[in-house]
């Protein structure tokens, strides 16, 4: 009797409960393309840094220990190449990450359009067979 007095009843039927869980599960998608996204770019950021850092120390030791300015120029010219590569394949993996994550949002965007599409088609045709009725 309560069921029938209650117009929620429907709501938390488990047929509904799995129809909600399917509405949120592209927002779902989408958290976890964002989290595997900065988990990505924080490891290779980190990792770059660690490598500049280690780097920097590497050539500071090996400039105090030459004596000749156009040796230390060359040695100088040769770590900010070194550099620069490091740098650009950085960037490129990151952007590579970006490009994943992109593919990936425009994938569950579609999906998720094609279904609410979908179940708006349905809706609109149980409500003109509703009138008819």
């Amino acid at each position: 009797m309560y069921a029938a007095n209650n117009p929620f009843a429907d709501f938390f039927k488990p047929e509904m409960s799995k129809e909600i869980e399917a509405l949120f599960k592209p927002m779902q998608n989408l958290a976890e393309v964002n989290t595997k996204t900065v988990e990505t770019l924080v490891s290779l950021q980190k990792a770059y840094i660690e490598e500049l850092a280690n780097a920097s120390v590497e050539q500071f030791k090996t400039l105090c220990e030459c004596k000749d300015p156009k040796e230390a120029m060359d040695l100088q010219v040769k770590f900010y190449k070194s550099v620069e590569a490091k740098m650009t394949e950085a960037a490129e993996k990151g952007v590579a990450a970006m490009t994943v994550a992109k593919d990936a949002y425009v994938a569950t965007v579609e999906e998720s359009t094609k279904q609410a599409t979908e179940m708006a088609e349905e809706v609109a045709k149980k409500a003109a067979e509703m009138k008819v009725a």
